[in-house]
């Protein structure tokens, strides 16, 4: 699926335009900008009406550079990522103990989402359920 859509040749300000409001219904505007983009963004939406300035056009993939990225990295996407370190280490040490088919851990996309799901619903330090401390991530991975 693309991400601007099918449809007529656009501008900057069309596509900024275009990505604010997918950023908006993903709920990622707030997560992949700073302060200072979302400013510039909002500022430039309501102001400029043709780019003329080099520096302003910069300015503008930037921005649009950090919004793209944003929308197109899924929950899944994230999951592998904070998963496969953690699969593989898990496999290799399961085949130093000797299960021959642990290698073929490392490469199951399955595996290695179970994994990065794991991570994510590790409460953060200091967090507490009733009397028992929760364990955090970095004293069960090390």
């Amino acid at each position: 699926m693309p991400l601007l859509g099918l449809g007529r040749s656009r501008n900057l300000l069309d596509i900024l335009a275009i990505l604010r409001r997918k950023a908006l219904r993903k709920g990622v505007w707030f997560q992949a900008m700073t302060v200072e983009d979302r400013i510039l963004a909002s500022l430039i939406h309501q102001h400029v009406k043709i780019v003329k300035n080099a520096t302003l056009a910069t300015v503008i993939a930037r921005i649009l550079g950090k919004l793209a990225s944003a929308i197109q990295n899924s929950y899944l996407s994230r999951l592998q990522v904070l998963g496969r370190p953690i699969a593989t280490a898990i496999a290799l040490k399961a085949y130093s103990y000797g299960n021959k088919e642990a290698l073929n851990w490392k490469n199951d996309p399955n595996y290695i989402r179970y994994m990065g799901m794991t991570v994510c619903s590790i409460p953060s330090r200091g967090s507490r359920v009733g009397n028992s401390p929760m364990v955090s991530h970095q004293k069960v991975l090390g």
